[in-house]
């Protein structure tokens, strides 16, 4: 339905609040204007203001700007991602007893800028009292960690100290061996004449009777003035604090004293020492705090012998003058929405009245001290007296503690609209006067109200029965209006008001006739927090298509003949993979697939396209790795990607004359980056359409879904499985960018918030929170698409870790539904950031999916493969080296000595990996103890090697997109005389370990052909000229400029491999290593024995011999039983033993357990075109169970 403008678009036009004035309406709208042909002037022709606002190229407007509420307040303490301003600073004054200051530096961790144990942090200046060191800081809040050291000599007997920042300027003060930080100088003071310590203690819910003190009788206390039958030092029966001296019920706090031992009687007696934590049995509860509290009696302001001290709940702060914790902030979300009647309020109590003021237009103020203004209303909150369901207390077990309240029955048919406009929860005095205020985080109520949506199943353009639907899920819209355009370019030609669901959160309209072909985008006016109610242009996050550069979206009906390549019905997936084990990925960019191929049309070289050109270089090199038996090609992300100009890239490279250790390469591509053709794709814009830079024409809609499906069948047609490189982990942008889609329709959504409300960054970008249900529907609905209508076999998720398990399982089972198939799911289970340790819920990362059928990539048998870890720099990209490039057996000359016993430790690890990382597989260590795989590798809080409870949940690699690729690796690892044949068969062995681990292989492409990045570790936006692939063999892209990655330091580190012209490999070196790779991959693919199914196949049939502290460390052996104990399926051989030497030299090994076998060379081997002439001089005599194994050699046994 065409409609006029609504009033606050009227109202925008008038005052000139836009971003820009052409947003008011103006040029043309459905129809060009007539010019008139002379004589009277005719009246203007009649603009449709409604339909002008689609033809706008302004993504945002603000209708009505939010009133100034002067945000601020308070002391902010503790949370992650708080603002304290700018002007936060810390300084620490440190005096040595005998003032030698040399070389004694800080050791800086926490909300400091973290230094590394050499570098330190050294003193600024020194004044009369000793060092000064001015602290960089990385955060305006938490906790500043921080060791004073002179090389490994520590002070204050080595233990970590710590310092809580505090708003505005921080000073303190330390002396050597004493453990009291003082704020003040303590030069000339005197100890205090103090005899108690009075303790004001807070907690928002009142629930002081849970928690006591743990008193012990060395902590300072006067145990001899503490009442009659207080027990002390017993930690399952905490002090009650009714039972101190002094004990008082106060308003929001209860107070009470603990006396001390006065310090003028022994000035040792700096500080007093308590905990308080749970009563039994959460006695482990310490109120969120991991250190004892420390009282300092030099900082106290003492009277008549009592200092007093305020303490918080969960903040470590221990403040020594009454803190006022308030705040009044409308910017920040610091209220949180546990349900749709339910809101957590975290460092909050229940005093006062609580209501929740609403404004449809943005204008509340709330300052502390004053009455609201500005809000159309308000509805007041009672205390929450109702138990919370259980799964809303593990959703919100991140909530920092505080009150929660409730909506009153009455009032909660009201919510719909109320969250339609901007919210703000306010505690009020008696007066009425204005004491706390936020607003707030509605997810939790949003998912309660509009639970229904989970099972709207059409979200986004549809065609069905003759007419085309428009859905948006956009509850928190006060408008939501569609455009249609007949053309990518052209002006809008119909408008229509959208209609509401009250019961999904749906807006929804139907417009008669089957619009496939046009295009189209929303008109969203939606409050958005700090900024007001805004005018939104935006796409369809269901969008399946687009037009360049993502402008608008196309209107696809996915199952129409014209977007199906001939052929495309029938086709059907190569039938290769009967178990997640069988398959063997490689993962390609589709650039870097044909961008430097020139057997490829010059127009589709990175382009979907190349892919049907079945006798181009590429697919040639394709072709014969699935002949070999690779089953999957895994492409990195080919969603719609928001940093590659789809509507005309600069493809320019840098000269190929210029020296490769030059920076000029690297300068010539990152003056390119920002417009060039080149990116990985991680920056996700449209999740269920394919990126249009890889399209024929980005302009056209159907192009990229026509030529996607192509290459699909092509690769298909080949005899490989597709998968996909999936980024549900983040968007590409938030809040009013162009580049936000998800934060422009619902804002405040679809990310992960942290306790102000801002948006967690940890993934890279702005993290989503699938979590929350309409996030986790999103990339469920996304996947389902990919497999059902692109035929997609598999999937490696992006940071799966900051996936909720429970989603990826109800994808997984919903995913396979839909396509009618299993489908297989891998990614990466790195545990860190704000949902580490199961910190918002229990997460889809390495160990926590038993049994799910869900690969994590192993990253311990990569390292030890390797050498040192995945984030690497400086010197220990050369020190650090690994089991294939010469720990301890050929050191290069930057190698520390390492001992035998580094080298069997990788060892180890790397036959937990070969073990299919499985949790009970027994294993004989290189110390003589026999071990679980869950009890090796796993020091310092680290995942073990042995996490998974099955074969399929684990991802064997040792490269991939990320960090150098094993090539540059060993270039800079293996001795610099290393010959160019030797660092072809290092890279065999690398490529060894992948092929014979169980688990799921995985390769990265060009590790087949030596590939180099010129010793680039983050090529994301290199370029074609760092990522280049050369599919006629003759170059591996090594020594083409020295990479802009890390720091001056690295870049000078590198300079000198990369002017080592013998470590670049001929084309004979390449074409050997392409060769040999194949035959690993027909040696995996000729029998299930290396990808057995279950763990208890692998327990059962897989040994390591060559074991314990007698072992020749160079060389693995494993032995694999196809006969025992019963026939195994697809075994093709009664047994098989590999051996992986990687030694310089040969190695003869005699091994009772395998005397008089009728071991054979595999047939791979002894095949007349087998690719390693040194292979199948290894020699077995049955009799005595001897094996000469030949250097730097992986080579396999057989019974038949």
């Amino acid at each position: 339905m065409k409609h006029p403008a609504s009033p606050l678009a009227r109202l925008f036009c008038a005052a000139a609040l836009s971003l820009i004035v052409s947003a008011c309406g103006g040029g043309g709208g459905g129809a060009s204007p007539v010019t008139p042909g002379g004589g009277a002037v005719e009246p203007a022709p009649v603009v449709n203001a409604a339909l002008e606002v689609g033809n706008t190229a302004v993504a945002s407007a603000v209708l009505v700007g939010v009133a100034a509420n002067n945000d601020g307040g308070g002391t902010t303490t503790g949370g992650t991602g708080g603002t304290v301003g700018d002007a936060t600073s810390l300084t620490i004054h440190y005096k040595r007893l005998d003032a030698n200051y040399t070389d004694w530096k800080l050791h800086l961790f926490g909300s400091a800028q973290e230094t590394t144990w050499e570098a330190g942090l050294v003193a600024a200046r020194a004044d009369s009292f000793g060092g000064v060191f001015t602290v960089p800081l990385k955060t305006p809040n938490g906790s500043v960690g921080y060791i004073f050291h002179k090389g490994d000599s520590k002070d204050h007997g080595g233990a970590d100290q710590s310092y809580t920042l505090k708003a505005g300027a921080n000073e303190i003060w330390r002396i050597e061996g004493d453990n009291v930080t003082y704020t003040a100088n303590p030069a000339g003071l005197t100890a205090p004449d103090i005899r108690t310590v009075r303790v004001h203690y807070q907690r928002y819910g009142a629930d002081y009777a849970a928690y006591g003190l743990h008193l012990w009788p060395s902590n300072g206390i006067d145990t001899a003035r503490l009442p009659s039958g207080v027990a002390i030092d017993d930690w399952n029966n905490a002090v009650p604090f009714a039972k101190m001296p002094g004990y008082a019920a106060g308003t929001g706090e209860v107070v009470f004293d603990i006396p001390v031992l006065n310090p003028q009687a022994d000035a040792s007696r700096k500080a007093l020492e308590f905990i308080i934590h749970g009563q039994a049995p959460k006695q482990d509860d310490k109120d969120g705090r991991t250190d004892n509290i420390r009282i300092d009696f030099g900082n106290l302001k003492v009277t008549g012998q009592v200092g007093e001290v305020w303490l918080v709940q969960q903040d470590p702060m221990v403040y020594i003058a009454q803190p006022d914790l308030r705040s009044s902030s409308l910017s920040q979300a610091r209220a949180v929405w546990l349900t749709k009647q339910a809101i957590q309020w975290p460092r909050v109590n229940t005093s006062g009245t609580i209501k929740l003021y609403h404004s449809a237009t943005g204008q509340i103020k709330a300052r502390k001290d004053e009455a609201v203004t500005g809000a159309d209303g308000f509805i007041t909150l009672d205390a929450n007296t109702a138990a919370l369901p259980a799964a809303v207390s593990t959703r919100f077990k991140w909530v920092t503690p505080g009150a929660v309240f409730a909506v009153k029955p009455a009032d909660v048919a009201q919510l719909p609209d109320l969250h339609k406009r901007q919210l703000v929860i306010v505690q009020e005095d008696a007066s009425g006067k204005v004491q706390n205020a936020a607003a707030t985080q509605t997810a939790g109520a949003l998912d309660d109200l509009y639970a229904a949506a989970a099972n709207v199943s059409d979200l986004g353009a549809t065609i069905a029965g003759g007419n085309t639907s428009f859905k948006l899920w956009a509850p928190t819209a006060q408008k939501v209006s569609v455009f249609t355009y007949d053309t990518a370019l052209g002006n809008a030609v119909t408008v229509d008001d959208m209609v509401f669901s009250a019961s999904t959160g749906v807006w929804s309209a139907t417009k008669t006739g089957d619009l496939s072909g046009k295009y189209f985008r929303y008109s969203v006016e939606v409050f958005v927090r700090g900024v007001g109610v805004v005018r939104n242009l935006v796409t369809d996050p269901y969008s399946l298509s687009l037009s360049t550069d993502s402008k608008r979206s196309y209107i696809a009906n996915l199952n129409a003949a014209n977007l199906k390549p001939a052929g495309w019905d029938a086709l059907a997936l190569p039938a290769k993979v009967a178990a997640t084990t069988d398959m063997s990925i490689y993962e390609l960019h589709v650039r870097d697939f044909s961008a430097n191929d020139t057997t490829v049309t010059a127009a589709n070289r990175g382009k979907y396209l190349a892919f049907s050109e079945a006798n181009s270089n590429g697919m040639k090199h394709l072709k014969a790795l699935a002949d070999a038996g690779l089953t999957d090609v895994h492409l990195l992300p080919v969603f719609d990607m928001a940093s590659v100009q789809e509507g005309g890239c600069n493809a320019a490279q840098p000269s190929p004359g210029t020296p490769g250790d030059d920076l000029g390469q690297a300068a010539f591509v990152m003056g390119l980056a920002s417009s060039d053709c080149f990116n990985w794709g991680y920056d996700p814009l449209h999740y269920t359409a394919p990126e249009g830079s890889y399209a024929s024409d980005a302009q056209d809609g159907a192009k990229r879904i026509v030529e996607f499906r192509s290459m699909v069948k092509s690769l298909t047609d080949a005899g490989l499985r597709v998968g996909m490189d999936v980024v549900y982990n983040h968007t590409s942008a938030s809040g009013l960018s162009a580049t936000a889609v998800l934060d422009r329709v619902v804002p405040g959504y679809y990310h992960r918030l942290n306790d102000n409300g801002a948006i967690f960054k940890d993934t890279c970008c702005e993290d989503t929170a699938t979590e929350n249900l309409m996030m986790g529907k999103l990339m469920i609905d996304s996947v389902s698409t990919w497999a059902r209508d692109y035929k997609i076999s598999s999937f490696r998720f992006d940071i799966m870790g900051f996936q909720p398990r429970a989603a990826m399982k109800e994808l997984k089972t919903k995913v396979a539904a839909a396509a009618g198939r299993d489908v297989q799911l891998l990614g990466e289970g790195w545990n860190f950031g704000s949902v580490a340790n199961g910190a918002r819920f229990e997460q889809a990362a390495q160990g926590t999916m038993p049994g799910d059928g869900i690969g994590t990539f192993g990253d311990k048998m990569r390292d030890a493969v390797r050498g040192g870890g995945c984030c690497d720099s400086g010197d220990a990209l050369v020190k650090s080296q690994g089991f294939i490039n010469g720990m301890f057996y050929d050191p290069n000359p930057s190698s520390p000595a390492r001992a035998l016993n580094d080298l069997r430790y990788q060892g180890d690890l790397i036959k937990g990996g070969l073990a299919g990382s499985i949790r009970d597989f027994s294993l004989k260590t290189h110390w003589d103890a026999t071990l679980n795989l869950s009890e090796l590798g796993g020091g310092g809080g680290s995942v073990p090697v042995g996490y998974a409870t099955q074969p399929d949940e684990v991802v064997n690699y040792v490269e991939n997109h990320d960090n150098q690729t094993l090539f540059d690796v060993n270039a800079m690892k293996l001795p610099p005389a290393t010959s160019r044949e030797d660092r072809a068969r290092v890279q065999i062995l690398g490529a060894a370990t992948v092929a014979f681990a169980q688990g799921i292989a995985y390769y990265h492409a060009g590790v087949d052909t030596l590939r180099s990045k010129s010793l680039d570790r983050n090529s994301y936006n290199s370029g074609d000229w760092f990522n280049r692939l050369d599919w006629t063999y003759a170059d591996n892209n090594y020594a083409v400029g020295l990479p802009n990655d890390g720091d001056a330091a690295t870049r000078a580190l590198m300079k000198p491999f990369l002017a080592n012209a013998s470590i670049k490999p001929t084309a004979a070196d390449i074409a050997w290593t392409r060769d040999a790779f194949r035959d690993l991959i027909k040696i995996r693919a000729s029998t299930t024995l290396l990808r057995l199914r279950t763990a208890a196949d692998i327990k059962s049939r897989l040994s390591f011999h060559n074991l314990g502290s007698a072992q020749v460390p160079t060389v693995l052996v494993a032995q694999i039983n196809g006969s025992q104990p019963s026939a195994y399926a697809g075994a093709g051989f009664k047994e098989l033993v590999y051996f992986l030497n990687v030694d310089k030299v040969p190695q003869t090994l005699t091994l009772d357990a395998l005397k008089s076998k009728a071991l054979v060379l595999h047939p791979v081997h002894t095949a007349a075109g087998a690719a390693d002439k040194r292979a199948v001089t290894a020699t077995y005599a049955a009799g005595t169970g001897t094996f000469t194994i030949p250097a730097r050699t992986a080579v396999v046994f057989v019974v038949n």
